[in-house]
């Protein structure tokens, strides 16, 4: 294998006192508009006098279909603050402003007793008085914190990656690749869609080989971020493919249920009226298709018969939802007055196009990009390997057995894991089965997972009306193991609701009530010593359930809890014909991915050996810390928020080693028991469609916006004044906290949070407000982290959600022998990565991993347009991977945030690294392993998670979940 010893990352930064100054044409609301529109919406708010903001979500989405080329770059207006809020290069005409303006304002209050009110607030804003003013805006302004981490200009966020794409978009050359070309577009965003985007138009064609035919094309996008710790601001330009829907069946194209679906559209002139009759848009807009159960079809959002779009006049109408859905090629092929294109989501099915780019189209596509760049921007400088500690302390001897010797030692030693956890007493398991092929496929698993004998006991319990029960049994040296064999039979079957389709909380809840005591009368009676089992589960297809609040998986979790269980669902899978030869290898990967998972949930996991010697403690443990939000209008029927923390000690006795936070009873208990606990807080609530309250459950719809994982708090979303939703939230969560920590103090303790998961209820996580080797706890003076225990250090990761962390590729040379020509190669290699020439009190590293699960096999250079030759073995020849999953694995950000004054901190990211290794495999986990079993224990908060998606929507973090999960599907 070729060794890497520099990455590259899709990331650019200014060079020193670089300058780069653009001109749009700004509009701002003088004051008296800012506080009458205020006035209009506090109107009807429980509490207005909380509310200081007046949201433009609604209207952001309005202009993002009908005015693309506007960006908005604000998604409250702060009555406070004087300042542009909507940026264009060219000024929309006044009568289309003052058309979108006035239909915001009448669905800001659209309730019939505030029709008066609205109608004297639109007398009185006059918008067709506003005015459009240029300015000239720096586009590399920002300031630094005390700790020397960049802070741009809010605006920047939406206005530099904008800026850049336009210059993109500007090129006279479009990219070409051997044997075609793509030329790119723009694509009208929201503030919440963070930063600008490209796309490849016309769209390309691939034809599979059963002859279907699919759309797909390249996008571009372009996110402005910051690192800790650096005073230069970070662009991120993402690369992969936007695959368009097409595929129909009886009822047109399928469209997930409660789920927006995004169209893109591409005008020869603008939607509104302006006397511009021959102007094409030069960006595509973006609509939504949206369920509206008052019409009981879909439609546009704000479509509806109160909606925005019903009281603007448009110069041509939106495509027809119906018509769309029906014949959505047609649409997308269209060179008329309007194109339309549905994007495609993975809850759609599959497509024939697989999503991702590997580094062969990756890299020409970057240099492409790089050569639009305005002066001043320049690529950041390759990353180099950390292995100051990964190198040099007890480095791993390959090991000289074969596989079948390797294999035989890990079961082994998982077995004893399993019994050392158990006391002597026997592994106690349950399959409940769907299908024979798939029970059969089970017991095999189980048996390739713990190294069980052939020799098997078996025990007949009798008949049921789905087959038989029995009990089978092996020995092993270190583990008796019994595995209850049972037809799931009608547990499986879809909750029984009204004919009507509506499911009120009353209906739900008896629902559940039901399938839970069917539950716990079909199980043997909990064992002795109240341990927790592990039952295996086989259900059906999310799709066989109609309506998809049928699903039972929510019931069934919470059942198998009354009785004592955690549980591991899987899905009878649907495998295609033209696959057969793989069914039996994915089936088997498949159960043995789920029997690890479910012993994962009995807490029998091994911990990785962090291999680095003393300078490690011995006594050292591992915690991590997750929050789990649950809404209002989710399956539960209330919102709230639960901490989870993991706490493992690589040391203890296996019944102790890895244990959870149970934030109600403030105690340390095994992991199988934590879920179990975990699971009683997704009861519903008694009365009907009511919610009852906690100190985590403070859930307020007076308040405006919603939690979300924003970077910056703007001071609006989710209200930050005394005593609103957020405030209360975050000092519920700094006394848990505090009181975690405080039981984390008698060892030396590695605590690691996950940045986009928990800074906003913490704002000290966030770029802005980290400082080095200290903590600071909400409502709290920061204090050195010492004072919170000697030992303790924090570690905090950033994937690649919201584009946060750069695409990357391996990157070296090789000399020709001959001439000594250097030919560049590229891979993706596993590593710990930091900047060149940084000092060794440098703190943010970048962790890597190679590829794995469905992408190991693509080769890095794969192309998703061109042909490429290749050689296997003495075979050759032409090919092209448009129907191959591409997967890149995410960078990881690791930064050390507080350590001793004597530590060196690329140790402790060396050992956070070191953290995800999975045993057994050479893949990376995408979450160090504490992290990794805090969020997989969300699924108990959350017990509705959906399956896992046959492919990932992106090239990324998703294909690494379903990896970590054992989601293997067929």
């Amino acid at each position: 294998m070729i060794r890497y010893d520099a990455i590259r990352l899709a990331r650019y930064t200014p060079v020193a006192e670089a300058a780069w100054t653009v001109a749009y044409q700004t509009l701002s609301l003088p004051e008296f508009h800012r506080k009458r529109l205020l006035d209009l919406y506090r109107l009807g708010l429980r509490r207005p006098g909380t509310c200081h903001a007046v949201p433009v979500g609604r209207l952001n989405a309005l202009l993002q279909a009908l005015a693309p080329e506007v960006v908005s770059v604000a998604k409250w207006i702060d009555v406070t603050r004087d300042e542009p809020w909507l940026y264009a290069r060219t000024p929309i005409p006044q009568d289309v402003l003052s058309a979108l303006l006035t239909t915001w304002v009448q669905d800001l209050r659209p309730e019939p007793e505030h029709r008066l009110e609205v109608r004297k607030a639109l007398r009185d804003l006059r918008f067709g008085e506003l005015q459009w003013e240029k300015q000239d805006v720096p586009m590399l302004s920002r300031t630094t914190t005390p700790s020397g981490t960049a802070v741009p200009e809010d605006r920047l966020y939406q206005l530099l990656p904008d800026a850049i794409a336009d210059m993109v978009l500007g090129r006279p050359d479009p990219f070409t690749y051997q044997g075609g070309s793509l030329t790119f577009r723009g694509v009208a965003r929201r503030p919440s869609d963070r930063g600008a985007e490209l796309l490849s138009w016309p769209p390309d064609r691939y034809d599979d080989q059963n002859g279907t035919v699919w759309w797909f094309s390249a996008l571009l996008t372009v996110t402005l971020q910051t690192v800790p710790f650096s005073p230069a601001p970070q662009i991120h330009v993402r690369s992969g493919v936007r695959r368009w829907a097409t595929r129909t069946g009886r009822n047109g194209l399928y469209l997930p249920p409660r789920r927006a679906a995004s169209v893109y559209l591409l005008a020869d002139a603008p939607w509104i009226g302006d006397g511009q009759e021959g102007r094409p848009a030069a960006r595509f807009s973006v609509g939504r298709l949206a369920y509206d159960h008052t019409v009981g079809a879909r439609i546009w959002e704000s479509g509806g018969p109160n909606g925005m779009l019903t009281r603007l006049r448009l110069r041509r109408p939106l495509p027809e939802p119906g018509e769309l859905l029906r014949s959505p090629v047609d649409w997308l092929e269209r060179t008329g007055p309007v194109a339309a294109a549905v994007v495609h989501s993975t809850s759609m099915g599959s497509h024939g196009v697989k999503p991702g780019l590997m580094p062969g189209d990756r890299v020409p596509l970057m240099e492409w990009f790089e050569q639009a760049l305005p002066e001043g921007l320049v690529r950041a400088p390759d990353q180099v390997r950390a292995d100051r500690y990964l190198n040099s302390r007890r480095s791993t001897r390959k090991s000289q057995k074969g596989p079948e010797a390797r294999d035989a030692e890990e079961t082994a030693a998982l077995r004893r894991e399993v019994a050392g956890a158990l006391e002597g007493e026997p592994l106690r398991l349950e399959f409940l089965w769907l299908t024979q092929p798939n029970r059969d496929a089970g017991v095999l698993a189980l048996r390739t997972v713990l190294g069980l004998p052939e020799k098997v006991d078996v025990t007949r319990q009798g008949q049921t009306g789905d087959g038989t029960d029995e009990t089978l049994s092996w020995q092993t040296p270190e583990l008796t193991v019994e595995l209850h064999l049972t037809a799931v039979g009608e547990l499986a079957d879809g909750l029984s609701f009204p004919a009507d389709g509506h499911v009120r909380t009353s209906v739900l809840r008896t629902a559940l009530a039901a399938r839970r005591e069917q539950v716990v009368r079909r199980l043997p009676e909990a064992p002795a010593k109240n341990r927790v089992t592990l039952a295996l589960v086989e259900i059906h297809h999310k799709d066989a359930y109609s309506p998809r609040s049928a699903d039972p998986k929510f019931a069934l979790r919470l059942g198998f809890r009354d009785a004592g269980r955690v549980t591991q669902f899987v899905v009878n899978p649907r495998l295609a014909a033209s696959r057969f030869s793989n069914a039996e290898t994915t089936r088997a990967k498949k159960f043995e991915a789920c029997w690890m998972d479910g012993l994962r949930q009995l807490g029998h996991r091994a911990v990785p050996d962090h291999r680095l010697g003393p300078v490690v403690p011995d006594d050292m443990q591992y915690a991590a810390l997750w929050l789990v939000r649950r809404r209002r209008d989710g399956p539960t029927r209330q919102a709230d928020l639960v901490p989870i923390a993991v706490r493992i000690r690589p040391t203890a006795p296996a019944i102790e080693r890895i244990t959870g936070w149970d934030y109600r009873s403030g105690a340390w208990v095994p992991y199988a028991e934590l879920l179990i606990r975990l699971a009683e807080s997704a009861e519903l609530p008694t009365a009907e469609d009511s919610v009852e309250s906690s100190e985590w459950n403070t859930d307020d719809p007076s308040e405006p916006g919603n939690l979300d994982d924003a970077e910056e708090d703007t001071g609006f979303e989710g209200g930050t004044a005394p005593g609103s939703r957020i405030e209360r939230r975050r000092s519920a969560l700094a006394s848990t906290i505090q009181e975690i920590l405080f039981n984390l103090r008698d060892r030396s303790t590695l605590l690691l949070l996950h940045a986009q998961n928990t800074r906003q209820l913490w704002p000290w996580l966030q770029n802005s407000h980290i400082q080095p080797d200290v903590i600071q706890l909400h409502g709290q003076q920061a204090q050195r982290v010492a004072l919170q225990g000697p030992g303790l250090r924090v570690v905090r990761v950033r994937d690649h959600s919201g584009t946060e962390t750069p695409q990357w590729w391996g990157h070296g040379e090789d000399a020709e022998a001959d001439t000594g020509t250097k030919n560049r190669r590229f891979g993706i290699p596993t590593g710990l990565w930091k900047p060149p020439g940084c000092d060794q009190r440098h703190r943010v590293f970048g962790s890597t991993s190679e590829k794995a699960g469905p992408g190991s096999g693509v080769s890095v250079k794969a192309s998703r347009w061109a042909l490429r030759s290749y050689a296997h073995g003495e075979k050759t020849g032409i090919t092209i991977d448009t129907g191959k999953l591409a997967w890149n694995p995410a960078f990881l950000e690791i930064t050390v945030a507080a350590s001793g004054p004597e530590d060196d901190p690329e140790l402790w990211a060396a050992l956070t690294h070191r953290l995800r290794q999975s045993p057994g495999r050479d893949p990376l986990l995408a979450l160090p392993l504490p992290l990794h079993l805090a969020r997989k224990a969300s699924e108990y908060v959350l017990p509705t998670t959906q399956d896992q998606p046959s492919e990932p929507d992106d090239d990324d973090g998703a294909v690494q979940l379903s990896f970590d999960l054992g989601a293997i599907t067929s």
